[in-house]
């Protein structure tokens, strides 16, 4: 029996998960990160983003946002709102040694 960390419930030898509280009881799993894309952009990296992300194709995603748009205007709306909530990917450090 394993205990959780988190609820201190017993849980059966080589559990994932707290079948009490659900979390994880050793690491969780990979994450993708949410970022809107710096390159390959054609507005703001919102349909490259998510394209990444959910690992479908780019111009599946944005042939359904132009369609949504046409759908009664929603997919502007979710387009600006997404290009608001999504940051952009950190800068990649360029180390320079000073001697």
């Amino acid at each position: 029996m394993v205990t959780c960390p988190y609820c201190r419930t017993e849980n059966e030898t080589g559990a994932v998960r707290c079948r009490h509280c659900t979390s994880w009881m050793s690491q969780p799993p990979m994450q993708r990160e949410w970022y809107r894309a710096r390159e390959g952009k054609m507005i703001a990296g919102v349909c490259r983003g998510l394209a990444d992300r959910f690992a479908v194709p780019l111009a599946l995603v944005r042939v359904l946002f132009i369609l949504s748009i046409f759908a009664g205007g929603w997919g502007i709306i979710v387009y600006v709102a997404l290009w608001i909530a999504m940051p952009q990917p950190p800068m990649p450090s360029t180390a320079t040694s000073t001697q």
